[in-house]
């Protein structure tokens, strides 16, 4: 058992995968850096966040929709840089964070696509997806949520091949803890680490052994589950945001109806003109379906929050204007995010393919223990679905789920980064199948791979 591991957990990288994955990286790192010379943290609730991280801790309170992780280290980092440049610093912070995160999931990749080109492809996508580079830097709470979850799906990977190491069970509940201090929509992934774990102890371990882990394992998971219950009786007592304010009454009919959410309307030929958040009335009620306004936040920049600031922005972080500097896109911005998003219409169905694949596939493994699947593939399914279904689930129990955008990406950024994963896996899987008809086959593989390049490069060009 303990030899099994050890292979598992060796690098799944070659040095040329490390080169190449580097190169990658430092371009997405270079992308983000350009994100925040043109001020592209100003996004969405900026001058909330701002005033918030200027006067924590007095100023918070769990009458908010976020937990005061953002503020506590916005704070920490201003006390520390000073009030010229803290923003900068902030953001440059969000922006390795996020990069180091990147690696973790890379190394999913490369443990769950068994195609070479396919693996670089997906790992071509995951880093350049406008999504991911625009909210790695943004001031707000979404900017630690791929770190977060990449660590608990790294610490959760590991407890899942041999549930002995108390370190891991330290490590995935520290990061559970922190996550519950930044985004409450962690509270998700209690129930998919739970399963996962409460099976590795129970198939993996001997009888004598199960007890004992299993009580480590319970301690662990409590303590998060501690401050997330702790946080929601201090929202409920203030009355809150969290627990009443942004709610429906008891019986009142949705405003995002189920019809809206599963299903795609005709309206939805419009998001191929890539509107903009406020020009492009995305918000306006029940416009598009929800798939339509999740693509077309997914593959563009809605909130042009990486197009260059109209004219001067300020001189210094602390003379800032409280309102986000007017921003409009260039033709050729525009033009590319017309390609963007009609290119990418490939990849949304993939990803609602791919993870209907590997939701049943994992089942299957975890039931059965056949048809055989890669063991990350099925950590990174269940935490992507936890993480996703406390946003999913509540959208048409919403008082407003348009206007203050519930349907954009940056609220379930890991989930929907590893849904457009699962799609190469699910790719990956097909074309296992087909390689017994040889040359066509890998045809296809370098032509998906070339036309995933081609995404990566319009998605740089128009943000950049």
């Amino acid at each position: 058992m303990l030899q099994a591991s050890n292979i598992r957990e060796a690098s799944p990288f070659s040095r040329r995968d490390l080169l190449l994955l580097g190169l990658l990286s430092a371009a997405g790192f270079a992308l983000g850096l350009r994100g925040i010379i043109d001020y592209g943290y100003i996004g969405q609730d900026f001058y909330t966040h701002r005033v918030l991280i200027d006067t924590f801790p007095w100023s918070y309170s769990y009458m908010r929709t976020n937990p005061p992780g953002l503020y506590w280290f916005g704070s920490f980092i201003r006390a520390r840089v000073g009030p010229a440049h803290y923003l900068d610093a902030i953001a440059l912070a969000f922006l390795i964070f996020n990069s180091l995160a990147l690696w973790i999931i890379y190394g999913f990749l490369w443990r769950g696509i068994s195609s070479p080109r396919l693996r670089f492809a997906a790992a071509a996508f995951a880093t350049f997806v406008p999504f991911r580079v625009i909210h790695a830097i943004v001031l707000a709470a979404d900017a630690f949520t791929l770190p977060i979850f990449a660590l608990v799906a790294l610490f959760t990977l590991r407890l899942f091949w041999s549930p002995r190491s108390a370190v891991s069970w330290a490590g995935l509940s520290l990061s559970l803890c922190a996550g519950m201090f930044f985004k409450y929509t962690f509270i998700g992934l209690l129930p998919p680490v739970a399963l996962l774990l409460a099976f590795a102890i129970f198939r993996r371990l001997e009888k004598p052994e199960r007890l004992q882990w299993c009580a480590v394992g319970l301690l662990a998971l409590a303590l998060p589950a501690a401050a997330f219950g702790l946080q929601m009786r201090e929202c409920a007592k203030m009355n809150g945001n969290v627990a009443s304010g942004q709610w429906l009454p008891e019986g009142a009919p949705s405003v995002m109806r189920w019809s809206d959410i599963l299903t795609l309307q005709k309206s939805d030929l419009g998001v191929l003109s890539a509107p903009e958040y406020l020009r492009g009335k995305l918000y306006a009620l029940r416009r598009y379906s929800y798939m339509g306004l999740l693509h077309v936040s997914s593959f563009t920049d809605v909130l042009g929050n990486f197009q260059p600031p109209n004219g001067h922005v300020f001189e210094d972080s602390n003379k800032l204007i409280g309102a986000p500097a007017a921003r409009d896109r260039s033709p050729r911005s525009q033009t590319l995010q017309v390609w963007s998003v009609r290119l990418c219409l490939v990849y949304s169905a993939l990803a609602v393919a791919g993870t209907i694949f590997c939701i049943l596939f994992s089942g299957l493994s975890l039931a059965f223990l056949r048809p055989p699947f890669a063991d990350s593939n099925v950590v990174l399914t269940a935490l992507a679905a936890g993480f996703y279904s406390t946003v999913f689930f509540s959208l048409h129990k919403l008082q407003d789920p348009y206007t203050p955008g519930f349907w954009m990406p940056r609220l379930i950024l890991p989930a929907l980064l590893v849904f457009f994963c699962l799609g190469f896996v699910f790719l990956d899987s097909a074309y296992r199948r087909l390689q017994r008809f040889g040359a066509a086959a890998n045809a296809l593989v370098w032509a998906f791979t070339g036309y995933t390049l081609v995404a990566c490069t319009v998605f740089a060009g128009f943000l950049s």
